[in-house]
């Protein structure tokens, strides 16, 4: 009887599995165990493209059966799973920690071994922006949610379950509940987070911090981040333990609201949004209207038909002890185009002045955000801040989604996660 070494690859919102070809390529040509056990590279496939609006919990859930079914099938053909290990690619982090929580409360973790957990720019912390007076900032939170269906409201924390009526994330980070358990127990826990550019997942969340060294909000040139390297990985992946910082340039423009300069590129990005909006408006508009209106009926009936299947009910995860740590701490404390025209807006009423490393004001997180880092933080994590230079599309290229010689430093970034953070055991 062999020996199994199970990893999942599972991938983001509006994503498939070959989002995650590239990972899956590297990992089994580099990777090879000494020991006379098999690898095994499992990408999962049950909740790709607009599946993604049914929620963390529905595709936590469909992701765990694609598991079960896998680890079956291996015992089936006559060998056996003793190791696993999970990589999750934004949402598909999320998603897999959710995974993780059924598997360990259905005793998985009893006779396997869970060695790897490892996220690529995953919104551990939802993608709430930081709080803050600026009017763009309250309207990307209040009006982006509406994108992604129930998904969108998980993302944004403004969904409640559980005993205490807190969001999903806040009860997935909090150390007494099943899913804080699971993911404790892998041996190895890393994360990589783009440290500029990365419109779907901001450094705060995918690196699980209270602090932003180079003010990415406002900071976006990455030539004027001033960091030291891991040898071999330059200039791509940053050494966590030295710090890095943004220098402003000499030569760099800054645009302050007061002035002339200012006042000019406020109003050219005003000028590229209006445009948008008269340019697409009308064709993207009604087929947006349209679109969501049917994802949404689809999700809803999805929904419905999932949570009449009796082997689906979730509610046993939500268990909870009053003494433990949640209530207390918490009292006292889209694919591109469906969010270019926010983003736009976003930019356009944010344009600021850039700050480097000295003067940046400090993130401003809410009470749920707050609790999710602190918890998060007690895991161990392995955490890798990552620069792409050559594109904007840093989100994509941190894993090479697709081929494009632009995520050609994506390469570097997965071959250290191959050659340095995946362990066989």
């Amino acid at each position: 009887m062999v020996d199994y070494h199970l990893v999942v690859l599972v991938h983001g919102v509006w994503g498939n599995s070959s989002h995650l070809a590239y990972i899956e390529k590297q990992i089994n040509e580099h990777i090879k165990p000494t020991d006379g056990s098999k690898l095994l590279v499992y990408k999962t496939g049950s909740h790709s493209g607009y599946l993604t609006y049914d929620g963390i919990d529905v595709n936590g859930k469909r992701i765990t059966d694609e598991i079960l079914e896998q680890t079956k099938q291996i015992t089936d053909d006559g060998g056996v799973v003793t190791k696993f290990s999970v990589v999750g690619y934004s949402l598909g982090g999320l998603i897999s920690r959710y995974a993780i929580g059924i598997l360990q409360k259905q005793g998985f973790f009893e006779r396997i071994e869970p060695v790897n957990f490892v996220t690529f720019c995953t919104p551990h912390v939802g993608v709430s922006k930081p709080h803050t007076q600026n009017l763009s900032v309250r309207l990307y939170n209040n009006i982006a949610p509406h994108f992604l269906a129930i998904t969108g409201s998980q993302f944004f924390l403004k969904d409640k379950i559980g005993e205490f009526n807190k969001p999903l994330l806040v009860w997935m980070a909090d150390p007494n509940s099943v899913f804080y358990s699971a993911l404790k127990s892998f041996k190895y826990k890393a994360l990589y987070a783009n440290v500029v550019n990365d419109k779907r997942c901001s450094w705060f969340t995918s690196s699980i911090s209270l602090t932003d060294p180079v003010n990415s909000s406002y900071n976006k040139l990455p030539q004027n981040i001033i960091a030291e390297y891991i040898k071999g990985y330059e200039p791509n992946v940053i050494d966590a333990s030295k710090p890095f910082y943004y220098e402003k340039k000499s030569k760099e423009q800054t645009y302050d609201k007061s002035s002339r300069r200012g006042l000019f590129w406020k109003t050219l990005n005003w000028c590229k949004l209006l445009g948008r909006i008269v340019l697409y408006a009308p064709v993207m508009g009604l087929s947006f209207i349209v679109s969501s209106i049917y994802q949404r009926i689809q999700t809803l009936n999805r929904i419905r038909r999932f949570h009449n299947e009796k082997s689906n009910n979730l509610s046993h995860l939500y268990e909870y002890d009053e003494n433990t740590s949640l209530l207390t701490d918490l009292t006292n404390k889209f694919e591109d185009g469906q969010d270019t025209i926010v983003e736009d807006m976003y930019g356009a009423m944010n344009w600021k002045v850039s700050h480097s490393s000295s003067n940046f004001p400090p993130i401003i997180l809410d009470d749920s955000q707050t609790f999710i880092v602190e918890k998060l933080n007690t895991l161990g994590w392995r955490k890798f801040p990552i620069i792409l230079r050559h594109t904007p599309s840093t989100h994509a290229g941190a894993i090479v989604r697709h081929a494009d010689p632009n995520f050609d430093e994506g390469k570097v970034i997965v071959r250290h996660f191959v050659d340095n953070v995946f362990k066989l055991e």
